[in-house]
């Protein structure tokens, strides 16, 4: 016995990765997998080897998947078709199902089982499908022969009689089996045959049908009037949504197929059907449709409702002369509990804030959860005075506030977070037209003037903040092409020995911008963090950087090192020593030369990926510092276990040496401190002659800031390394 044939697949996908994926996973379950990349190509490929299954992306170029579908549903109706697509639009969903789809998944498929099992599934539908279209077949064929054998019965009656016994024998065996229902009623309803597959939907029992009128059955009238005019319209009808009542009174979602079963259509006396249970299907698109306005963790209304629910509030409170709020709530660290926790004790805190915070809401107001860890808190009905209005939305954050930071105890863990919050009141106190977006961007707005300001508190949103907002956003934009358009520049401010002779350097970043002229780094960096663009940037700055130290080196104006600042975002990159490796091959610079500069919150936030970074920057010959030193929290035994060469004292304790007893003592602590750990330091800041006295009386011995140099184009600092800074500069 030959071995029997592997299912065909036809994958329809314009995304490689997501092709791949499908048919490294289904040829593992025994599957044999043909793909397309667009709909042409997929309906040649379909046409060429006419697959059993086929999986379909909506969103294509050149031709869409609904199209495909379309298309597929005409040439082969029998076809199963799979839609999996990552819109999550429930009018997406339900067009393709009108189209032809068989089933819809959504993209991307976390639990590659779903995919089987719907795979699984509609095979055996269509299987089942095609056995019941042969079987109707079949009858028709045995009712014409028993017609032909019955005029023959004078001559042939016992052989006719034998074959009879036979044909019964296997309709009853197939009857008896079947795993849909066969159902035969006269045009007056009366039942008058079913199969025991009935029992399995229903609880009655074949004898108990056989004889009663179907409207026992099938209850609803609208649906039996439509279902018999359809019937004596096309005499078919496939496919027909209707209700069964079964045996406990409860109404079954079915799918029938029915034809009248008559060579005459005028003199029909029945008609015979085929019923299958859709409850599964028809709850898999309640939950599409739920998906598409609820979170799917927290069970809250999603962005999408929320957004229609303030339309209607903006809406009722302009009519009625009331005011209404919008609490826009972010986690504050919520990222630091995801990292060292895991997300499942990230998603089980989500549910606990979402318990927190609909336990004390009012009927007629919204939480929604956007997304990540940001909740909205829609408040209705505030009342018709502004003032009273924001004071009532004030209570409200504090109260939310309050219990929000309150301990939470998930799986033994003991966890507190607290919350940023921005408010934001409409409609506007000057007449002005918003719409819900607009309350929205208003109320995030305010949330993050919440969070700048230190977290854990609420802000109030006012037009300076949007201002100041659209001008980031704007910069944000400008910036990503600053590095194409070269408007991206290094200066260079020297470190030195308490004589002036020029040691090493620190690289920073400039940008002259063309119209708005010098753009100060602490404007742009925030927003390059916030946007990653910090990624590409920080990429140009080591490359640059190890270019000016290359060439420097060539025409003998070597430096002991060259300091270049990492920022968190780029040095938290998994690949981030395999990048530095590259650039310095790339370059040929020598890596002893280069000093990486780490701040202080850099080195202690995620200790571990912190050490094991820098024992690999270790092994490629880089120095590391760490900058701004004294200014965090940093643990002795921390530093101890970090392969480290330098510690920069911040400018901010140099300032002050001396008028301030503290900050001098601090600074003679680190120095200190810094010789028991064999480490280097460095004084930034340092702008007259006492502060660097003092230093050096206490043992620092490189210095760096104003009273030497200040930070210069690369031009400028090459003359400086070739004559030297003049005695008479400090």
């Amino acid at each position: 016995m030959g071995r029997q044939k592997n299912p065909l697949i036809l994958t329809i996908d314009d995304e490689d990765q997501i092709r791949n994926s499908f048919q490294l996973f289904l040829e593992d379950h025994d599957f044999d997998v043909v793909e397309a990349k667009n709909g042409y190509e997929g309906l040649e490929v379909f046409r060429r080897e006419r697959p059993d299954l086929v999986l379909c992306d909506l969103r294509m170029p050149e031709m869409d998947g609904l199209e495909v579908l379309q298309t597929i549903k005409t040439e082969s109706p029998d076809t199963p078709i799979v839609v999996v697509s990552g819109t999550g639009i429930i009018g997406d969903a339900i067009e393709a199902i009108r189209r032809g789809a068989w089933n819809y998944l959504l993209k991307p498929i976390q639990d590659m089982s779903a995919l089987l099992h719907a795979i699984n599934q509609e095979l055996e539908r269509a299987r089942l499908i095609i056995e019941n279209r042969a079987y109707q077949e079949h009858l028709e064929e045995e009712v014409t022969r028993r017609t032909a054998a019955l005029q023959k019965a004078i001559n042939d009656l016992n052989e006719s009689h034998f074959k009879l016994r036979k044909s019964e024998e296997t309709y009853r065996s197939i009857f008896e089996n079947l795993q849909d229902v066969y159902i035969e009623f006269a045009e007056n309803g009366i039942i008058l045959e079913v199969s025991p597959s009935i029992s399995e939907i229903s609880a009655f029992k074949r004898d108990e049908l056989l004889g009663t009128k179907v409207e026992n059955l099938f209850p609803l009238a609208l649906e039996r009037d439509e279902l018999f005019d359809r019937l004596n319209q096309t005499g078919e009808i496939r496919d027909f949504e209707i209700h069964l009542r079964d045996k406990d009174q409860q109404d079954i979602p079915c799918s029938l197929n029915a034809s009248y079963q008559s060579s005459d259509r005028e003199n029909a006396d029945k008609i015979c059907a085929t019923l299958r249970d859709i409850t599964e299907r028809k709850q898999a698109e309640a939950r599409i449709e739920y998906l598409a306005y609820y979170d799917a963790l927290t069970e809250l209304p999603n962005r999408r409702l929320l957004i229609n629910r303030l339309e209607q509030n903006l809406s009722r409170a302009r009519r009625y002369g009331h005011y209404g709020a919008m609490l826009f709530l972010d986690l504050d660290r919520f990222k630091n509990i995801n990292d060292s926790l895991g997300h499942p004790i990230g998603d089980d805190l989500l549910k606990q804030v979402a318990e927190r915070l609909t336990s004390d809401m009012r009927s007629e107001d919204t939480i929604s959860r956007l997304g990540g860890d940001e909740f909205v808190f829609l408040l209705s009905d505030l009342g018709a005075d502004p003032g009273t209005a924001a004071a009532a939305a004030q209570h409200k954050a504090e109260s939310i506030k309050d219990r929000l930071t309150e301990p939470y105890i998930i799986h033994d863990n003991i966890l507190h977070v607290t919350p940023s919050i921005g408010v934001a009141m409409f409609p506007s106190v000057d007449g002005g037209y918003e719409t819900g977006s607009d309350i929205l961007r208003y109320a995030d707005t305010a949330m993050y003037r919440a969070k700048d300001d230190g977290r854990d508190t609420i802000r109030f949103f006012l037009p300076s903040m949007q201002a100041a907002a659209d001008y980031r956003l704007a910069l944000e934009k400008e910036l990503r092409h600053a590095i194409e358009r070269d408007e991206l520049s290094l200066y260079f401010q020297p470190q030195v020995d308490y004589h002036g002779n020029i040691l090493g350097a620190e690289a920073l970043i400039r940008w002259t911008h063309p119209t708005k002229g010098f753009i100060s780094p602490g404007t742009f960096i925030p927003i390059a963090e916030a946007s990653g663009l910090i990624l590409s940037i920080g990429e140009w700055v080591l490359r640059t950087a190890c270019r000016h130290l290359k060439k420097w080196n060539d025409q003998g104006l070597g430096l002991t090192h060259l300091a270049i600042n990492v920022s968190p975002r780029q040095f938290r990159q998994s690949e981030f020593v395999g990048q530095v490796q590259s650039i310095l091959d790339e370059t040929g610079v020598d890596p002893t030369m280069v000093c990486f500069e780490l701040t202080e919150g850099l080195v202690i936030d995620n200790i571990i990926d912190t050490i094991e970074k820098m024992q690999g920057l270790k092994k490629l010959g880089l120095q590391l510092s760490i900058d701004d030193f004294g200014t965090g929290y940093s643990s002795l035994t921390y530093l101890k276990k970090m392969p480290l060469d330098i510690l920069k004292i911040d400018q901010s304790f140099v300032r002050d040496i001396e008028t301030d007893a503290n900050d001098a003592a601090i600074v003679a602590t680190i120095i200190a401190m810094a010789e028991h750990l064999y480490l280097k330091v460095i004084a930034e800041g340092v702008e007259t002659r006492p502060e660097l006295d003092f230093l050096k009386q206490n043992g620092c011995n490189i210095f760096q800031g104003y009273l030497f140099s200040r930070p210069i184009p690369d031009h400028q600092f090459t003359d400086l390394l070739k004559t030297g800074i003049s005695q008479t500069d400090h």
